[in-house]
């Protein structure tokens, strides 16, 4: 039995809907190493630039697309894990994931809150060996010295996401696993989880 003209109108109508409310969602440019990059460093300044006066929690709901599309934080929260990882449960391993992601983004959210057009610029990328990318920015700071950046990347289905960062030499993810690692000598994986919602409520 065919449809009806009827039906076929609405599931048309339904279609087009859809693929309507998903054009309207915030789309990123993740294409290559620098356009992801790039991405990050536009969404900070453009929402600091716009809405200056938002609250932690305000910047915290506007950044969450943008730290979500250009890094790859359950890959992040795994590495700084490493051989504790596999003796997760699934469940917690989806607690951890939670706690690190919104840890992640209040940071963000708290430390980019004052930064200006001119606030990012990009040096260079070139593909490592590994077929990583590696990134090279750094932070504008007028009257002192730069704050120099190292992105390293790593491709995805759906583009190139950040999965370090080395600010003026320290690398980001070797901090962690040693904080992390420091946490679960002496404690549980429901201790690191309490450890980050920690830190994550004293930038609230």
């Amino acid at each position: 039995m065919k449809p009806s003209s009827k039906l076929v109108a609405a599931l048309a109508l339904g279609l087009l809907a859809g693929a309507a409310a998903r054009a309207d969602g915030p789309r990123f440019e993740t294409d290559s190493p620098v356009a992801t990059v790039e991405t990050l460093h536009h969404g900070l300044v453009q929402l600091s630039v716009e809405r200056p006066e938002a609250t932690v929690e305000e910047r915290y709901r506007a950044l969450e697309p943008l730290i979500d599309a250009t890094h790859d934080l359950p890959y992040i929260a795994q590495f700084a894990l490493r051989r504790q990882w596999a003796g997760l449960a699934p469940q917690d391993r989806d607690r951890f994931v939670a706690a690190f992601r919104r840890l992640s983004v209040l940071t963000y959210a708290s430390r980019f809150a004052k930064l200006k057009p001119d606030s990012f610029k990009t040096v260079s990328s070139s593909v490592l060996e590994s077929g990583r990318a590696q990134v090279v920015a750094a932070i504008v700071r007028p009257g002192a010295t730069d704050v120099s950046l190292e992105y390293l990347l790593e491709h995805r289905d759906d583009g190139w996401r950040i999965i370090n960062i080395i600010a003026d030499g320290v690398s980001d993810l070797a901090l962690k696993r040693a904080e992390y690692q420091r946490v679960l000598g002496d404690g549980t994986i429901d201790d690191l989880i309490a450890y980050l919602d920690d830190q994550a409520k004293r930038l609230e």
